[in-house]
Parts: structure tokens; C-alpha cells; sequence
């Protein structure tokens, strides 16, 4: 396993990892394209590199994914650090682009943790993938869990999970902005409304059996991401609806198509209609309309 990044900021844990595998950690400097082809070497001589990179960075090497990596299917893992709203670091570092740009490349797999236990096995789940490149995004937040340390377990990759059974909605959830449907959950059943909540773990290959039951046992269905609808989750689960003859109400709460300013990201989520109270909201919303 070899560590490659682009200029390691003060803190970074990849610090740790120079410090105790200085002769497998390589810091490349601000060289986003370098850093992927780079990794692409190493992959094609056998080795297993872990490629982290701010999700807003990733931008900036899409030629190199697409050409030195997926093409060729090497099994390079894309720690997508970073992903999603960033606050106050603004317009040029919110995070938000990267599963819509990676899901229309072959032969890519698209993961996204809700914690930090899924997070750990996730990466241990890519150390033992070598069929082809796999990204993982998490974002700039705190951990949301105080017993996290335990053993790490293989995940099927492709396999969605459910949080919560419910009826009538199902809320389809990837990565950390599931625990604010948790929250939002919690919220709900004291006014009477129980909404099945589906954390999808990954975007591609998406888990396709989970969308036939969910389709198949919920009215009405609400897509959550911490990223651009266009392309994400919500389009993966409108074309999987039409292309199945589903009828089923669908409602997609993300970014929308704009570039969002800096702020407070509490207020950014609320801005873009995807917080805690705008999914209560949406759920509140949908059913309304269904009675």
C-alpha cells in the first residue's frame, strides 16, 4: 500500500503515515494531474496506491483519471477528501462536483461512507480490490460516532443498506448527509410519519435489487446528497425509475445547478434545501400531496 498526495497540509493524518512509512508516502506537491498519473504507475508495477485529494482538486486531473487510470482499470483508490459543502472555504473549494464526474466514467466504482466505521471499511474494502479504480468521498466534518475503533469488515461493493424499514416514503441516502436524514427521522415520528431511510453506500455500481424493493414497497421516494443533483444520486435514481416504468413521485434535494458562495455551512445546507428541517420539510411536503 503506498500513499500519494498533492502538498500535505499541517495536520493532515497524512503526516502520520510519512512519519512511520516515509518510503511509502509520497507528498507530489500541487500537482493534481501529476499525483493521479503518478499513482497509475505504481499501480501498473503492482502496488496498491491510495491516492487522497481534495474532491475540488479532483477537477483539475479528470483527463488523467479517465486515460492513466480507468481506461487501463489499474486499481488506484481515490480518498476524496473534502467532498461536499466546505463552508467557509468558498466557491472554489466546495467539494460538490466529483460523484457526478466520476459516475460517467467505465469501469469506476463510487463509494461514499455515512460514518466513520463505514469509512474504515471502505478503505479496507478498496486495499483488497484490485479489478479497477474505486473513490471514496467524505467530507470536512467531525465524526458523528464515539465507539468507531473496532474491527474493520469487508463491504459488498455495490451493496446498499437500510437504516430504517418505515412505510409509504423512502428516503435514499449516500454518504455523511445520511445522518441528517437519521435526524430528520427522529423528528418526524413525533408528528406521525415513519419514512424508510436507504443509505445507498455506493453510486456506481448502484445497488439495483435495493432500488426494485424500494420502488416496489414506497408511493413516493426523496433523494438526499451533498452534491450536484445533475448527475448524482437523484439522476442515477430518476433513470433507473424510467427505465424500469416505475411511476412512483420522485423528489431530489442536493445543490442545485449553481455555484454556491461561501458561508457558515450549517446555512449553506439550509440555502441549498437539504439540512435537517428541509428534509423534514420534504417529507411533510410529499405526503401532503399524496393524500
Amino acid at each position: 500500500i503506498v500513499a500519494v498526495t498533492p502538498a500535505m497540509p499541517t495536520g493532515s493524518a497524512l503526516n502520520y503515515m510519512m512519519k512511520e512509512f516515509p518510503e511509502r508516502t509520497f507528498d507530489v506537491g500541487i500537482a493534481e494531474q501529476h499525483a493521479v498519473t503518478f499513482s497509475a504507475g505504481i499501480a501498473a508495477e503492482g502496488y496498491k496506491p491510495f491516492c487522497t485529494i481534495y474532491s475540488t482538486f479532483l477537477q483539475r486531473a479528470y483527463d488523467q483519471v479517465i486515460h492513466d487510470v480507468a481506461l487501463q482499470k489499474l486499481p488506484v483508490v481515490f480518498c476524496i477528501d473534502r467532498a461536499g459543502l466546505v463552508g467557509e472555504d468558498g466557491a472554489t473549494h466546495h467539494g460538490v462536483f466529483d460523484m457526478a464526474i466520476t459516475n460517467s466514467i467505465p469501469n469506476m466504482i463510487i463509494s461514499a461512507p455515512m460514518d466513520e466505521v463505514e469509512l474504515r471499511n471502505m478503505m479496507f474494502t478498496a486495499s483488497k480490490y484490485y479489478d479497477g479504480p474505486i473513490s471514496i468521498r467524505y467530507p470536512r466534518r467531525r465524526g458523528v460516532l464515539i465507539d468507531w475503533n473496532i474491527p474493520m469488515t469487508k463491504i459488498k461493493i455495490g451493496k446498499g443498506r437500510c437504516i430504517n424499514t418505515g412505510e409509504k416514503t423512502a428516503i435514499l441516502s449516500i454518504g455523511h448527509i445520511g445522518n441528517f436524514v437519521v435526524d430528520a427521522t427522529k423528528k418526524l415520528l413525533k408528528i406521525g410519519l415513519n419514512p424508510g431511510h436507504f443509505d445507498m453506500r455506493f453510486l456506481s455500481p448502484i445497488d439495483e435489487k435495493l432500488l426494485h424493493h424500494i420502488f416496489n414497497n414506497y408511493k413516493q421516494i426523496i433523494t438526499v446528497e451533498d452534491g450536484v443533483i445533475n448527475g448524482g444520486l437523484a439522476t442515477v435514481a430518476a433513470t433507473f425509475k424510467n427505465n424500469n416504468n416505475y411511476k412512483n413521485k420522485l423528489v431530489a434535494l442536493g445543490v442545485p445547478d449553481k455555484f454556491i458562495e461561501h458561508g457558515d455551512v450549517e446555512k449553506l445546507y439550509q440555502l441549498c434545501g437539504y439540512d435537517v428541517n428541509s428534509i423534514v420539510s420534504a417529507v411533510i411536503e410529499i405526503n401532503k400531496a399524496n393524500y
